[in-house]
């Protein structure tokens, strides 16, 4: 919709021409003057409810600051007009101060959290509360300052205060806010600020910086409210310092909750609110903070969006003659085309030399090389961990506090001094591998809002993008509304607005179905042939593998291995770096001592909205057996695990268990308590349990033999302070604290030395000798074989191979479906 659209221009137009009958009727003399005065007060009110509204519901920013630009207005107009200031200079002269202190309050705010943000302008409201009473000069004190006519110095007559004109004024500027208020509603400027406010990664990936867009919004609402003041100086006649209290804020921060952050009527209704809250207050014999508060309790439990948004879904219910579901997109069923290579003679566009990330003392990149040319697709692969994200960020510019080190060359300019809202203007567009969309902006104006102002032609462009990529049908439904292959492809668009010249790709293939990969494969070979280069991370290989043209491998950071789609697996180096390099094998209880299951699992499937984690997984897990659940990353196995804990109940399917089951979940990443010590972490999953008194002292102790010498030492010292064995073991033992039948360990050699793996699995393996169950989800074939009896692997979600490793036959399958997925080596392996 444009700004300046019929229909837009409509509902622009609401605004005023209630304002008009409103100060018709008010002329009549059908209102009292006792009213009439509270009448054009609401308009003032309205107008300093909509500066916080707007800056709350677009911006996300909640401001106790409003009343000191409130008062900064009402003194500008009471000062002038005892000093022979026109209007002209008085309007200004506040707009001007209210927009630099507003400005600066976003600028800095932004940079802190919400609570932060809020104490600053809590203690600029303060501080101009402050001046108000000792700046007698200007201000009167607490005595207050009269306010007088104000003479206009381009001719347009003269203003009084205190009367019947002053209320016209009030309602009529009260119209023309929110009409400025709905113009600016399909604008870039609302898009661009709401982008900011609800994914301020993603704003910066297309251009938006959310410092700038705070700074500006906090501007903008501060000139309302400054303008409001003005006004208030002219209805009331008077200013002190009583209406500017810290009472207001509050008052400010309760009407925009009832009436709805964000919504224009909202702001009338909570203006409304400001007004007669007093009056309602005395007549039914209450405080006034009493009655404010049983009304903002009552909103909150009852109106949690607030009343104007809550009618508007009431209306739309029974207006809606049935439920509107989106069309479903035709998929299509051919493959897709072959992959053009780029020409010969095609420039080089990206040049990366020996970059690399540290955090703090860890390294996440090193020695990263390479180069793209115009109309290449490069393929970054690598197991999780590897540092691919991190390498695209670093061509996106979204490290965040990483340490950057090397040279990288865009179009032979440099690259990585640029800021990361700059990248977008140099032709680098980005997705994200969860489709990091704007969720309060509709599709069209995910597209729209990479613009700084929208035109008719960016709209007709957008249009014809969205067509491209299959999402023209839903081009006015907000992302939430679409399953999750349109929500992927509403991110490749987004990406490829302004029709960039590199396309950073982060797992685009990721949770699509096989028509949705064979429709992404297409658009990006589409690119191709446009000329895009494109960087692409993924762990489908094989869709992966048909777009590329080269492949650059990665693990622990650092490039291991570059060659063509069809050889790059070949090379040793980058099979280990995927499947693990070789280990002591983990002693363990004999095989032909397991007889019970512990957990069966039938006919599991699992989703995640339009996502498939699992399909079909038959599984059985024998007791005191270690079972190996091998994939790569996106494979399904954390989704299992989950599942086998029993903490996720499948979409599909069944889990029996053999009698009662005690079960413990050591999730990938450890999740332990940093900030406590060894002791109160161990002791948290004890309380958790229900195990307490004398029964914990005695958990504690056996617990703690089980942990190495140099843990037990330092039982009173921060998690923090552990290495990462260290953590991983002290995670393992909390789960221990349940003294589970069965423990599901996520990852656990994930960035870990080749000695603390060593003594991890060697202490899982003593957990299986002393009668434990243990099922480990690893992405290293290798390592599970070394440690298991079983090994599972998963490809796309399914069961792609099954068997011992003790069975040669059964590790040359498990390794091709680790890569291919090949369903027919489960009943190969079984039959063997």
């Amino acid at each position: 919709m444009s700004v300046f659209s019929r229909s837009n221009l409509f509902r622009a137009g609401l605004g005023p021409l209630a304002a008009a009958a409103l100060i018709l009727v008010l002329h009549s003399g059908a209102i009292p003057p006792y009213q009439a005065y509270s009448v054009g007060l609401a308009g003032v009110y309205t107008i300093l409810v909509l500066s916080v509204n707007l800056l709350a519901g677009w911006a996300g920013i909640w401001s106790i600051a409003h009343p000191a630009f409130f008062a900064l207005g009402a003194y500008f107009a009471a000062y002038g007009s005892s000093h022979g200031w026109s209007l002209e200079v008085v309007v200004l002269g506040a707009a001007g101060c209210a927009a630099a202190f507003g400005a600066f309050l976003g600028g800095a705010g932004a940079r802190f959290s919400m609570l932060y943000l809020a104490l600053l302008t809590l203690a600029f409201t303060m501080v101009s509360l402050e001046v108000m009473g000792q700046w007698t000069g200007v201000t009167g004190g607490d005595q207050g300052i009269p306010m007088e006519k104000l003479h206009s110095a381009l001719g347009l007559g003269t203003l009084a205060s205190a009367g019947t004109q002053a209320q016209y004024i009030a309602v009529g500027a009260a119209g023309v806010a929110l009409a400025v208020g709905a113009l600016a509603r399909p604008s870039a400027l609302r898009m661009r600020l709401v982008a900011a406010k609800s994914h301020p990664l993603a704003a910066r990936s297309v251009g938006i910086a959310p410092e700038a867009q705070s700074a500006l919004a906090f501007g903008v609402s501060a000139v309302f409210a400054a303008l409001a003041g003005v006004l208030l100086a002219l209805v009331v006649g008077f200013v002190s310092p009583e209406p500017f209290s810290l009472a207001l804020a509050i008052s400010l921060i309760a009407a925009c909750v009832l009436g709805g952050a964000g919504a224009l009527l909202g702001a009338v209704v909570g203006g409304a609110y400001l007004t007669w809250a007093p009056t309602a207050a005395e007549s039914v014999g209450v405080p006034q903070p009493i009655l404010q508060g049983v009304v903002l309790i009552a909103a909150l439990l009852f109106l949690p969006g607030g009343v104007v948004p809550f009618l508007g879904r009431a209306l739309r219910r029974l207006s809606a003659r049935t439920t509107a579901q989106p069309p479903t997109p035709v998929e299509a069923t051919e493959e897709a085309p072959s992959v053009p290579a780029p020409a010969p003679t095609a420039p080089e566009l990206l040049r990366v030399d020996d970059v690399g990330v540290s955090f703090g003392g860890v390294k996440a990149l090193e020695g990263a090389s390479m180069t793209v040319r115009a109309g290449e697709t490069v393929a970054i692969i690598g197991p999780n961990g590897a540092g691919k994200t991190t390498l695209l960020n670093v061509l996106s510019g979204l490290v965040g506090g990483g340490r950057v080190t090397g040279d990288a060359q865009y179009a032979g300019k440099p690259l990585l001094n640029s800021r990361s809202t700059a990248r977008r203007g140099l032709g680098i567009g980005r997705t994200f591998q969860h489709a990091e969309t704007f969720p309060e902006l509709t599709v069209a104006e995910n597209i729209l809002c990479t613009h700084r102002r929208v035109t008719a032609q960016h709209r007709a462009k957008a249009a014809e993008l969205l067509q491209s990529v299959g999402l023209a049908p839903f081009a006015d439904r907000r992302p939430a509304e679409l399953p999750f292959g349109l929500h992927k492809r509403l991110d490749l668009a987004r990406a490829l607005a302004e029709e960039p010249e590199l396309l950073v790709l982060d797992e685009p293939f990721g949770g699509l179905d096989a028509a949705e990969r064979t429709l992404l494969a297409r658009q990006i070979v589409r690119q191709q042939q446009r000329g895009t280069a494109v960087v692409i991370i993924d762990h489908v290989l094989d869709d992966l593998f048909a777009v590329a043209h080269r492949v650059v491998a990665f693990d622990f950071g650092r490039p291991v291995g570059e060659g063509l789609p069809g050889t790059i697996l070949d090379d040793p180096r980058v099979r280990s770096s995927y499947l693990g390099e070789g280990g002591d094998r983990v002693e363990l209880p004999r095989r032909d001592s397991l007889k019970r299951t512990a957990v069966h699992l039938t006919a599991i499937d699992h989703s995640y909205g339009g996502v498939t984690a699992l399909r079909g997984i038959d599984l059985a897990v024998a007791q005191g057996a270690v079972l190996g659940v091998v994939g790569a990353n996106g494979a399904g196995k954390s989704t299992l695990g989950q599942i086998l804990h029993g903490t996720l109940a499948p979409t599909e399917g069944r889990r029996t268990v053999d009698g009662e089951l005690r079960s413990a979940l050591v999730p990938e990443g450890r999740a332990l308590f940093k900030t406590l010590s060894l002791r109160e972490n161990l002791e948290v999953a004890a309380y958790a349990a229900g195990i307490k008194g004398a029964d914990l002292r005695t958990r504690l102790e056996q617990t703690g033999e089980w942990l190495p010498p140099r843990l037990r030492e330092r039982m009173g010292m921060p998690a923090a302070g552990l290495s990462g064995g260290e953590q991983q073991i002290l995670a393992i033992a909390r789960a221990l604290m349940a003294r589970p039948d069965l423990l599901i360990v996520d990852e656990p050699a994930l960035g870990l030395s080749p000695a603390m793996v060593t003594e991890v699995y060697a202490r899982l393996g003593r957990l299986a000798h002393e009668g434990m169950t243990v099922v480990l989800l690893e992405q290293s074939l290798t390592r599970a074989v070394s440690a298991s009896h079983e090994v599972v692997v998963l490809h796309d979600g399914r069961v792609a191979a099954q068997g011992e490793p003790a069975d040669p036959e059964f590790l040359a399958q498990a390794e091709q479906a680790y890569f291919d997925g090949e369903e027919d080596a489960p009943m190969a392996a079984a039959q063997g």
